[in-house]
């Protein structure tokens, strides 16, 4: 279950019945000092029955941001396939990408070929203006995301 923000929050039950949550969001080079201090109050908000409930793992990882916030499939050569790009969205996407590679498989290339024909666009500004244009940009998608626009 993931929300409509642009800076999302996501979660799901594990196989042994606990609550994983993800979010809290940094568009930049660095992982966040406290990765705790960042989601927990985005958690409390969504679950207040919550507070207090001991936390038993937690950790920051990268994620790739498409332009087109599409994730990015394609083929490399005959039998070599790339699924990446999922924006923020892998819980979900990289479900559908297994079922998609799984048809591909099987010799139904339909659904892949949908995705693979998606125009990628390079980042504006290239390597050198990548991050500060994406953490203007993420300042004012989380300014919308505060006011519901």
């Amino acid at each position: 279950m993931e929300d409509c923000n642009y800076l999302l929050d996501y979660y799901r039950l594990t196989a042994d019945n606990r609550l994983l949550y993800g979010g809290g969001v940094v568009y930049g080079a660095r992982d966040p000092d406290d990765v705790e201090r960042l989601v927990v109050p985005k958690l409390l908000k969504t679950f207040p029955q919550l507070k207090g409930v001991k936390i038993d793992y937690r950790w920051t990882g990268n994620f790739l941001l498409t332009l087109s916030r599409m994730p990015q499939f394609g083929r490399l050569d005959t039998n070599i396939y790339y699924m990446q790009g999922y924006s923020g969205h892998g819980v979900t996407c990289t479900h559908l990408a297994g079922r998609l590679i799984a048809e591909l498989l099987r010799g139904d290339a339909e659904r892949f070929d949908a995705f693979a024909n998606l125009p990628h666009y390079p980042f504006p500004g290239g390597r050198t203006l990548r991050v500060p244009f994406t953490a203007m940009g993420a300042a004012y998608y989380s300014l919308r995301d505060r006011l519901g626009v």
